[in-house]
């Protein structure tokens, strides 16, 4: 059966309507059924650019060997910067369309603006780092064309707190207030750079301050009960690439006894 031209153009703009109302809600159906896009391993690069750009740093170097989805290193003057993905884990997780993809590497790569940033505002530190993070992922969001946070958020929400992150469902929620808070101050003209959200970050702590207290003492509860079957792995420096950071530190200093 053949549509009318009329026909095509409604069911257009239905599909069109409701892929604006996943836009920043999400379940696993949209996840990993609907808005999928052919992500290739060079948009990895292309966005990598992009976001840097964004946020005015250089672009950092890239090795797709990684036992997680993403995870940076950032030398002691913040100047350099190493971004290590697993392509295909990024995949399996829902990092399927070009807008996670984008809101992904906003967080890891913000991780250079915070890094000597010191909030103080929790006793774990790299709680209220993850969070700056994820508030930088709300501001891109809204800075330039909307993009979605449906998936990102989605993805957050599975995850549980640990040592170096706080629960998911916290860092969902600093992606909203990080929104909320960014579209008020571009109301009012105040949004300049990325890093002026950050003065509402203290808000977003002192408001869930007691619900990221209990979720720090299970953590603690937890590493207590793992820590006498866990041992600590001596890192294979050797084994590292040449571009690694902590490899050129440790080779620096091989060559420094040598000379001693």
């Amino acid at each position: 059966m053949r549509l009318s031209k009329e026909t095509n153009l409604k069911y257009e703009f239905n599909s069109r309507w409701f892929s604006f109302l996943r836009m920043h809600n999400a379940n696993i159906f949209d996840v990993f059924f609907k808005d999928l896009e052919v992500v290739a391993d060079s948009d990895v690069v292309s966005v990598i650019d992009e976001v840097a750009a964004f946020f005015g740093i250089p672009t950092p170097s890239l090795c797709d060997k990684c036992s997680t989805i993403l995870e940076i290193m950032t030398a002691d003057d913040a100047k350099e910067c190493e971004l290590y993905y697993n392509f295909q884990m990024m995949k399996k997780a829902g990092i399927n369309n070009m807008d996670t993809l984008r809101l992904s590497l906003v967080h890891e790569i913000s991780h250079q603006l915070l890094f000597n940033i010191r909030f103080m505002l929790f006793e774990n530190e790299l709680w209220v780092q993850e969070l700056g993070a994820d508030m930088f992922v709300g501001a891109f969001s809204v800075m330039g064309p909307d993009v979605a946070t449906g998936k990102y958020k989605y993805i957050l929400r599975q995850l549980p707190a640990s040592i170096s992150h706080p629960d998911g469902s916290l860092r969902a929620a600093i992606v909203e207030f990080g929104r909320d808070y960014s579209l008020k101050l571009k109301g009012k003209g105040q949004l300049k750079e990325a890093k002026d959200i950050l003065n509402g970050l203290p808000m977003f702590v002192y408001d869930h301050y007691t619900e990221m207290k209990e979720s720090w003492r299970k953590v603690n509860i937890e590493d207590v009960k793992e820590e006498s079957s866990t041992k600590m792995k001596p890192v294979d420096y050797e084994s590292l690439p040449d571009t690694n950071l902590l490899k050129q530190y440790y080779l620096r200093n091989i060559k420094k006894k040598e000379d001693e």
